[in-house]
């Protein structure tokens, strides 16, 4: 069972990845509140985890990061049952993994795969031609892209068929999301590192080889990991955007 706590007052910067959000993204994001998670369940796997790579790595140290993870709201709940689940990626730059990054502006970034540009969102290419050629209108599609965050494809569809029957499901997609109201969040993990392999931009690549546990993109801005129970959940940071313009 997950529960989660609000992180007030001077806590909020006794944890340097939280106060780095607070202090980077005063120009560009407006941080709402931060929550704390608590999950045994969870946490013991991550536990049992990290003792199963020492034993079997006992000369190569695992290290503990904190690393941040962009993901839609509509996720959050599953994330908090049952942790991130890399086998929801649906197309990715450096395996099939889940991402996550030591700066936040890149996790951003990478939340999505593939992109299509449009003047206020950038809607991932992969999923706007699934959805396409099942059918669907290009505007609904792009609703349906932006209120799920472009997380996976399950979640788009059930958000069309939810809305298809609405009388303006298939109207042109409208700017909202300049709109302060909208709300996402980073998902600050524990993530454990052992063994890391640089590997350059590959939709081909699926999971590494079995002895390194953790890929690295050339930037050194976005890792990837390919194991269940290899990052335990630690923070929910909810935030706004000021401007939606692209990270270059």
């Amino acid at each position: 069972m997950s529960t989660v706590t609000s992180v007030i007052g001077p806590e909020l910067y006794e944890v340097q990845e939280i106060r780095r959000l607070y202090d980077l993204f005063d120009s560009l994001f407006q941080v709402q509140r931060v929550e704390k998670i608590n999950n045994p369940l969870l946490y013991g796997m991550y536990t049992l985890r990290k003792n199963e790579m020492e034993y079997n790595n006992p000369t190569v140290p695992v290290n503990e990061w904190l690393l941040y993870h962009a993901t839609a709201i509509t996720n959050l709940q599953s994330i908090l049952e049952n942790n991130l689940d890399w086998r929801l990626t649906c197309r990715s730059r450096y395996g099939k993994g889940v991402c996550f990054s030591y700066c936040p502006l890149y996790a951003n970034k990478y939340a999505s795969c593939s992109i299509e540009q449009s003047e206020d969102f950038i809607f991932d290419d992969y999923l706007m031609n699934l959805l396409l050629e099942m059918g669907f209108p290009r505007e609904a599609v792009k609703k349906a892209l932006f209120y799920t965050q472009n997380s996976s494809l399950e979640l788009a569809t059930q958000w069309l068929m939810n809305h298809i029957i609405e009388d303006n499901f298939a109207e042109p997609f409208s700017s909202i999301i300049n709109d302060m109201s909208v709300e996402r969040i980073f998902i600050i993990c524990n993530v454990l590192i052992q063994r890391i392999k640089e590997v350059s931009v590959n939709y081909n690549l699926k999971v590494l080889p079995n002895f390194f546990d953790t890929a690295i993109s050339r930037n050194k801005m976005v890792y990837v990991k390919f194991m269940d129970y290899e990052f335990y959940p630690r923070y929910i940071v909810y935030y706004k955007n000021h401007s939606y313009n692209k990270i270059n």
